[in-house]
C-alpha cells in the first residue's frame, strides 16, 4: 500500500501505485510548464465511476492532459485516480521508438529502437487497442508473421501494388521486412496492399483480438473504472474531426450496464500567440449512452456533442484571416473583422475561449498582430500589413503556417457554414 495521499489504482494495478502517482505527477508538472492550460467545467464537477470519456483528439499530449485535468491535483494529492487509456497496439511492440523516429539521425533512431515502452504503459494506466483501418504497413506485415507466414513468398501475400512498392516479388516475408525502409513501414497503410485471400486469412485473428480488447475495457467500466476512448480512434492529422470508429459504439453495447455514463470533453489550442501555447479544456455534462440508437445516429450524436464543447480560440480567427482574408490590410481592418467575428460566433457556437471574456477583442487582435509580424506570417508595409502565410501550406503542428491551416480546417468543423458566419 502506498501513502494515503496517493490515489491507489484498482486491484488489478495495485502493484504500481507509487509508479502511477509519480508518472501522473510528472505529466502534470511537465504540462503546466509547457502549456498555459485553462479548464472550464460544470459546477461541482465529479467524474462518475464507470464513465467512458470521449473527446476530440488533435495532439499526442491530449490523453495525458485530459487525464490530469480529471484527476484534479491539489498539492501532492489527486482528487481521483486518472482514467485508463486505450491506445494504439503497435506502441507496445519492440522497436517502436525506432519506427517513430525514422526521420531522426540514424544512430539515434537505432539506439532508441533498443528501448521498449512495454514497461512504461502499465504505470500510465495505458492498455492496447488494435486499430484496423489505420494499420500501418509495418503492423500489417508483423501481423502476418504472427499468423505463421514469416517464410511465405510475398508474391502470394501482397497484391501487385504491394509487391511493386516494396520490391518484394520473389522474397520471403521476413526478408521483405528486413529490407524495407523503416519510414515506409511506419507511414504507409498496410491492409490495402494485401491480396484479398491474405486479408481474409488474418481477418478472424484481427476480429478476435479487437473483440477481446473491447471486452476487457467493458469489464473495466463494469467494475467502476473510467476509460478514455477516443471516438476518432487516432489523432486528427488535418484538423477535421474524423468519423467515429466502430469501437466506441461497440464498447457501449458490451458493458453489462444498460446505459453507461459518457463523459464528453473537448480541447481547443490557441498557439498563434506569444508565450506558452494555450490550451482550453472544456468538460461537458455527462449523459447516459442511448443504446437504442443505431450506429449512424449514435456516432452523429456523439460527434455533435464533442464539437459543441470544442472551444473557438483567437488562433482560430487568426488562422481564418491569414488564409482567407485580404493579402494586404491595416490593423484596423483586422481588429474590426475580429470584433465582428466574435459577435457572430457568440450566436453560432456555444463554446468560446474564456480569454474573450477577460480581454477586449481589439486588444487581443493588436497583440496577436505583433506576434504574427515577429513570426514572419505578416510583414509591415508602411501603415499596412501584407500576409505572407502560404495558403497552400499543409495542416500540421511544426510551423506557424501549418498550424494556421490545421486550425482553419478545425474551425470549419466547429462552425458549420463558416463562410457565411465569418466572411473575410
Amino acid at each position: 500500500m502506498g501513502p494515503a495521499w496517493i490515489p491507489l489504482p484498482t486491484a488489478a494495478d495495485a502493484a504500481h501505485p507509487v509508479g502511477n502517482w509519480l508518472l501522473q505527477m510528472g505529466f502534470d508538472l511537465w504540462i503546466r510548464m509547457c502549456y498555459d492550460r485553462e479548464v472550464v467545467m460544470p459546477e461541482s464537477f465529479a467524474l462518475a465511476p464507470g464513465s467512458l470519456i470521449a473527446s476530440n483528439h488533435q495532439r499526442d499530449v491530449d490523453g495525458p492532459m485530459l487525464g490530469i485535468v480529471l484527476a484534479q491535483r491539489h498539492g501532492l494529492h489527486f482528487a481521483s485516480a486518472p482514467p485508463f487509456y486505450a491506445t494504439r497496439e503497435d506502441l507496445f511492440r519492440p522497436g517502436i521508438l525506432a519506427r517513430l523516429t525514422v526521420h531522426w539521425p540514424r544512430p539515434v533512431s537505432a539506439l532508441l529502437g533498443h528501448i521498449s515502452l512495454a514497461w512504461f504503459f502499465p504505470l500510465g494506466r495505458t492498455e492496447p487497442m488494435r486499430r484496423v483501418r489505420e494499420f500501418t504497413l509495418g503492423e500489417t506485415l508483423h501481423a502476418l508473421v504472427d499468423a505463421g507466414m514469416r517464410d511465405a513468398d510475398c508474391s502470394a501475400l501482397l497484391n501487385a501494388r504491394g509487391q511493386r512498392e516494396l520490391g518484394a516479388r520473389h522474397a520471403t516475408l521476413a526478408d521483405c521486412i528486413d529490407r524495407a525502409n523503416p519510414a515506409i513501414l511506419e507511414e504507409w497503410w498496410g491492409l490495402r496492399r494485401l491480396k484479398v485471400a491474405t486479408l481474409k486469412a488474418i481477418a478472424p485473428v484481427f476480429r478476435a483480438t479487437v473483440d477481446a480488447q473491447l471486452a476487457h475495457f467493458a469489464r473495466r467500466l463494469d467494475r467502476g473504472d473510467c476509460v478514455y476512448f477516443s471516438p476518432e480512434g487516432t489523432i486528427s492529422m488535418d484538423g477535421y474531426f474524423s468519423r467515429a470508429r466502430a469501437g466506441f459504439f461497440r464498447l457501449v453495447h458490451l458493458t453489462a450496464k444498460q446505459q453507461p455514463w459518457i463523459q464528453p470533453m473537448a480541447l481547443g489550442y490557441d498557439t498563434l500567440g506569444p508565450g506558452r501555447s494555450r490550451v482550453v479544456v472544456r468538460i461537458g455534462q455527462r449523459f447516459r449512452a442511448d443504446t437504442t440508437l443505431d450506429r449512424r445516429a449514435f456516432d452523429a450524436a456523439l460527434r455533435w456533442t464533442v464539437l459543441q464543447l470544442a472551444p473557438v480560440t483567437p488562433s482560430h480567427l487568426l488562422a481564418r484571416w491569414l488564409l482567407h482574408g485580404p493579402r494586404s490590410f491595416t490593423r484596423d481592418n483586422l481588429v474590426g473583422w475580429m470584433v465582428r467575428g466574435h459577435t457572430a460566433l457568440r450566436a453560432a457556437h456555444p463554446s468560446l475561449d474564456p480569454l474573450f471574456a477577460r480581454q477586449s477583442v481589439a486588444s487581443i487582435a493588436k497583440a496577436r498582430l505583433r506576434w504574427l509580424e515577429r513570426n514572419n506570417l505578416v510583414v509591415r508595409r508602411g501603415d499596412a500589413f501584407k500576409s505572407t502565410c502560404p495558403r497552400d501550406a499543409p495542416p500540421g503542428w511544426r510551423a506557424p503556417a501549418e498550424i494556421a491551416r490545421y486550425l482553419d480546417n478545425n474551425l470549419a468543423d466547429l462552425v458549420p457554414g463558416v463562410d457565411r458566419v465569418l466572411p473575410c
